[in-house]
């Protein structure tokens, strides 16, 4: 299988929308609010090899480094947990799954924030409220 990883670009488009909800059009277009060299690396970290190794050889892995890596390092101003979220949940997307809107997910957003949870229960928080597209 062929992973489809984000691009700058699309992290951009995520949380621009996603700010001009929230704090409304000005707002959005003042102040964008992006860490680009924080985002670049966030984006590369799923893609991670070292000598033939990948630290994170499934979906959910490379789901889990991204939306941890997003949220963790405060790569934008504003919008952090939300668009970290939404960063994961496109990924998963592009790579076949979707995540159930049924599942709790402000609870597992802020738990990532506050460094309750290990990159392997977030994977596994993601696998369990995945689903097929």
């Amino acid at each position: 299988m062929v992973v489809v990883y984000l691009t700058v670009q699309q992290i951009r488009s995520i949380h621009h929308e996603m700010i001009e909800v929230i704090e409304g059009e000005r707002y959005a277009c003042l102040h964008p609010g992006i860490r680009d060299n924080l985002i670049s690396s966030c984006l590369d970290r799923p893609r991670t090899q070292i000598h033939g190794y990948t630290p994170y050889p499934s979906t959910f892995l490379k789901a889990a480094s991204l939306i941890e890596c997003i949220i963790s390092t405060h790569a934008l101003i504003k919008g952090t947990k939300r668009t970290g979220f939404l960063a994961c949940d496109l990924f998963l997307e592009q790579n076949g799954y979707y995540i159930d809107a049924k599942a709790p997910i402000k609870s597992f957003v802020l738990a990532i924030a506050r460094n309750e949870l290990e990159l392997p229960a977030i994977a596994d928080w993601l696998k369990s409220h995945a689903l097929r597209k």
